[in-house]
């Protein structure tokens, strides 16, 4: 082992890799804005705020469709790269789907599932290219302010970033709130101190906002994981009912049949049990929801401390991470949904639908 690290090809590699770390570590390290919960609009058409996670979304639609066309628009009996991969990839899920649900099922639940994954795949990978949430506009201090307010917040809770009057973050900030006051090196700054010191920051030459990128990982904004997480729940309670018929499948949910028949004890058994399936059915929507959208965020705010901290060869061992959970998230998701999918057209007794009929 050691041998081989001495070798000239491999030391040397090695010794750079380790001068740039520790030279980012030192020298290299900028401002951090941590991305918040609440995304602005950038922009509104008919006065439908446009924010920039929808953007993204549209951007993850279009590479889906640009790819599709490109592979399907000429295709070959000898396939090339591109066919290739695509047919490499639907094959699989629809194996995937088939082995798990049968051949009927499977094919008839292939759409939405293949659907899901690769829209989240594509919107978690595109989510990571660099410049998405660092390029964008600035938010001045006053309507960020402004804003705050209007949702009842107080100013001593209004959290700002510093920087120049221009828009750019100095590196080595250094500034006093006030004439004859200690210095600052903070870049964060709450609305309360802004306010206060707005005039004297002025003559400093800086400013505060926040800065509203013209792209954000659609997977961090909640209403994009909901709208999965409601689409899928649709399509499952639909597959069920269609499979199972109207009143079979609510039979999950209110089962009195022995509680008519007089078996009190069995009744009210039943009763309970179909109160969990009910609930279990609504939690179902929250855990979809949030462990999508909170994998995204954590790994959205951890690429940016990571370039904070040791912006040098490190992140990319926190891109190739990224990759690979982002591709786990998707599969995750889309799999999930065929499992709930067999549920729902599985009748009691343990056939599924379309036999049981």
């Amino acid at each position: 082992m050691l041998a081989s690290l001495s070798r000239p090809r491999v030391f040397i590699p090695l010794a750079i890799a380790l001068v740039l770390f520790i030279l980012g570590f030192i020298f290299l390290k900028g401002p951090l804005e941590i991305p918040g919960l609440k995304i602005e609009p950038l922009f509104r058409i008919a006065n439908y705020p446009v924010r920039n996670t929808v953007i993204q979304q549209w951007l993850a639609m279009a590479v889906l469709l640009g790819i599709g066309i490109t592979a399907a628009r000429n295709p070959d009996m000898v396939p090339k790269r591109l066919q290739s991969l695509v047919e490499i990839v639907v094959e699989g899920l629809l194996n995937l789907c088939q082995t798990a649900a049968g051949r009927e099922n499977g094919r008839r639940f292939f759409p939405v599932v293949a659907t899901i994954f690769l829209f989240v795949l594509s919107a978690n990978w595109l989510g990571i290219i660099p410049g998405v949430g660092t390029v964008g506009v600035v938010i001045p201090a006053e309507e960020a302010i402004h804003h705050a307010e209007e949702e009842g917040k107080h100013l001593e809770d209004i959290h700002l970033f510093m920087m120049t009057e221009g828009g750019n973050i100095p590196f080595g900030l250094t500034y006093t709130l006030e004439e004859g006051g200690h210095e600052h090196t903070s870049y964060s700054i709450s609305g309360e101190e802004y306010h206060h010191s707005e005039e004297h920051l002025e003559r400093q030459g800086l400013t505060a906002g926040h800065l509203n990128g013209f792209l954000r990982p659609a997977n961090t904004d909640v209403n994009t994981t909901a709208a999965l997480a409601i689409i899928s729940a649709i399509f499952v309670e639909f597959w069920g009912i269609t499979a199972l018929g109207f009143f079979t499948y609510m039979g999950k949910f209110f089962n009195f049949k022995a509680l008519l028949k007089g078996n009190i004890g069995m009744g009210l058994v039943d009763v309970f049990v179909g109160i969990l399936e009910f609930v279990g059915e609504l939690v179902r929507l929250i855990s979809f929801t949030f462990r999508l959208f909170g994998n995204s965020f954590a790994g959205e705010v951890l690429i940016l401390i990571i370039m904070f901290l040791v912006p040098v060869i490190f992140p990319v061992l926190t891109y190739g991470m990224e990759l690979f959970f982002g591709a786990i998230q998707a599969f995750i998701f889309g799999m999930l949904t065929l499992v709930f999918a067999i549920m729902a057209v599985t009748a009691h007794g343990g056939e599924h639908g379309d036999e049981h009929h």
